[in-house]
């Protein structure tokens, strides 16, 4: 049972590996899929995602907790999409429009070094010396990746800019993920899931309306749409579906201390498949990453 568990969380942690790449792959539009806008990326992401987990849903006959949380909880909900998926993956899409793939999949894997600190400052939740010692570490490994110890000019370099919204996104996906704590446990995963991709695709539907972003739709090939269906069904339904099935079979803390699998993997794939170069900066930002992502993942003691 356990051993299956880590399994899909390490399935999961793969295909989430590759959300960075493949966006950037569409984004930069250097492949045969042309070129495809972040908010289209954004946008289409969501709603296929939201689209697949509701047929799960539907066949998993859950609809009744559709309608209580909506019902019940609506209001504070409608916030968290707002916050954990439109605000978040704007900022997300706009980031690695500017800044190399690898970096920005470092950078948001800082979102559990940044989850256990917000608890810890919300929630009340005891972080202790480790936890303090993997804040540090990751925070220092952000720091690495954002700058690349090169301060000549950086505030007006295109790739500092998109790699501090890519960091502002980690830290609002960690506000998504401790607020949406009590509502995942009162719930269930895939129904938050569910109603925050709705309103949050909803917001960046109407912002790709505003920016007049649908029409470039029309030019997309067949290449184009597989790789959005791949970002918004696999990427997020089913990565979000092995994660939390995942999670459900192991204790949590070992579960997301895979987590500091993703930088590692995600700067091999971003590497071997766009060609990115692997700095020994940005080597060592991954290794203090996932290295944090360790410390404040791993059991407390007597916990």
């Amino acid at each position: 049972m356990k051993r299956g568990g880590y399994f899909l969380v390490l399935g999961a942690i793969v295909l989430f590996s590759t959300i960075e790449v493949v966006s950037k792959y569409l984004q930069a539009g250097e492949g045969a899929a042309g070129q495809v806008g972040s908010s289209q990326v954004a946008t289409m992401r969501f709603l296929f995602g939201a689209a697949f987990i509701l047929i799960l849903l539907v066949g998993q006959r859950q609809g009744r907790f559709i309608a209580e949380a909506c019902r019940k909880d609506g209001l504070p909900i409608a916030m968290l999409g707002a916050v954990g998926v439109f605000l978040t993956f704007f900022l997300f899409h706009e980031g690695i429009e500017s800044t190399n793939a690898s970096t920005a999949a470092v950078i948001f894997s800082m979102n559990p070094v940044f989850t256990v600190l917000i608890a810890s400052l919300v929630l009340r939740e005891r972080l202790g010396i480790v936890g303090w010692l993997g804040v540090g570490l990751g925070l220092a490994g952000a720091f690495a990746a954002i700058t690349g110890f090169q301060f000549s000019g950086m505030l007006s370099r295109e790739d500092f800019l998109g790699s501090i919204l890519v960091l502002v996104s980690a830290i609002t996906w960690s506000v998504y993920t401790v607020y949406g704590k009590r509502y995942t446990e009162r719930y269930g995963s895939m129904t938050l899931s569910f109603l925050t991709m709705v309103v949050g695709s909803i917001l960046l539907a109407v912002l790709l309306t505003v920016q007049g972003g649908w029409g470039e739709m029309a030019g997309y090939n067949m290449r184009a749409w597989a790789w959005l269906l791949y970002l918004g069904v696999v990427t997020v339904g089913l990565g979000y579906i092995l994660y939390f099935e995942g999670m459900r079979r192991v204790p949590a803390s070992r579960g997301a201390s895979l987590f500091y699998l993703k930088p590692v993997l995600a700067l091999l794939f971003a590497h071997f498949t766009l060609g990115e170069p692997i700095s020994y900066t940005l080597l060592l930002a991954s290794v203090m990453v996932a290295s944090g992502i360790l410390l404040v993942t791993l059991p407390k003691p007597g916990g």
